[in-house]
């Protein structure tokens, strides 16, 4: 475990010797990067030879591929054609009536870059293929003409985690323009105006008495949070334990609801220390499905009989982005003070960049 630091999470001074960069003002600056991203969406203009698609498939790794995976969720409930989230080396096989889209914030991502080369050209295709990168540059942004695919680019300092705002909106407003899926623009001004309320809620202003953010932080403070996502927050369930583990830089795990009732629930009671290491929260819904939310209270009561600390993070929400969003943001904020309990600066990610170095004193197969 980490070692404990006595921060007090009121004194902005404190917090920001330990936040060189300004993960904070990031964070804070979300609902604003998601306004930009809606726009740039819709004002994109898609080639003379794209056409609306029978299927979508999103390439990313990361916080490129969270905002995929938040579209596919909404997809499911919102879309008449079929997307998917792909992680990986390997592109799925597609045909003419496929839109690939590959995300990636530095456009230098060697999984996305490969399974994207794999989708493109080729002799075999009667109409053009409909291929879109996402991407600040890179690679990725700097082939588009050579290669024959359509770049959306955008401008944005922050780590690839905190331009989630991008990764979600930006993709929201393209499906929208190619008519692969109807996104209300109401639907998105009430859920960025949430955020915005959310930010204030959250941030580091709202002192730790009223700050729901901050009292979590402290809670789960030396311990391995473990974030249950039932049905549509099953992908912010995957964000909160990918915040826990680059902000806040300790183990972050996540289990979704109903499955984890079929097979986690049996290990509750070990191995022996597990009460004194684990944190469960459990997020929850209004639009959860009823029986979900009845596992919730039932698996809440088995966590109790095995000694496992656990909290319930009623997040609100008329929608599922909306909800999503708000779970997914409430995971930046409290990932942010728990790298400040512990004095991580929540930005640095060298462990990640070691890995990508020793990958490349590796040839290519």
């Amino acid at each position: 475990m980490q070692e404990r630091v006595t921060v007090n999470l009121d004194d902005r001074a404190a917090c920001a010797a330990i936040d060189p960069l300004d993960m904070a003002g990031y964070i804070a600056g979300l609902p604003a990067q998601c306004r930009a991203a809606w726009a740039a969406g819709l004002a994109w203009e898609p080639p003379a030879t794209f056409r609306a698609p029978k299927r979508v498939v999103i390439l990313g790794m990361g916080g490129s591929a969270i905002g995929g995976e938040v579209v596919t969720t909404l997809a499911a409930r919102m879309a008449s054609i079929p997307m998917q989230i792909v992680r990986g080396y390997h592109a799925p096989d597609v045909d003419d009536d496929t839109l690939v889209i590959a995300s990636s914030w530095s456009g230098e991502t060697e999984e996305t870059l490969e399974a994207f080369q794999r989708t493109l050209g080729g002799e075999d295709h009667l109409q053009e293929p409909m291929r879109l990168a996402i991407t600040t540059g890179g690679r990725l942004g700097r082939l588009g003409d050579a290669l024959g695919y359509s770049v959306l680019s955008y401008e944005f300092a922050g780590q690839p985690r905190s331009a989630i705002g991008w990764g979600v909106f930006a993709l929201l407003g393209v499906l929208h323009r190619m008519q692969a899926m109807h996104v209300p623009e109401r639907m998105v001004e009430e859920s960025i105006a949430q955020l915005e309320q959310c930010a204030t809620d959250w941030g580091i202003d709202q002192p730790g008495e009223s700050n729901v953010a901050k009292q979590i932080a402290r809670r789960i403070q030396g311990r391995v949070p473990v974030i249950f996502g039932p049905d549509f927050l099953e992908v912010a369930a995957r964000r909160w334990a990918g915040q826990m583990s680059e902000n806040a830089k300790q183990w972050g795990l996540f289990a979704a609801l109903p499955e984890l009732d079929h097979n986690l629930i049996v290990g509750f009671g070990g191995p022996d220390g597990a009460r004194e290491a684990l944190h469960v929260l459990m997020l929850d819904n209004a639009g959860v499905h009823d029986r979900t939310r009845l596992r919730i209270q039932l698996t809440g009561e088995a966590l109790d009989r095995a000694g496992i600390q656990h909290d319930e993070l009623l997040i609100g929400g008329d929608n599922h982005l909306d909800a999503i969003m708000r779970a997914c943001y409430l995971s930046d904020w409290v990932s942010l003070y728990l790298a400040y309990l512990v004095g991580a600066d929540p930005t640095e990610v060298r462990a990640i960049s070691t890995l990508k170095d020793a990958l490349g004193q590796h040839a290519r197969g």
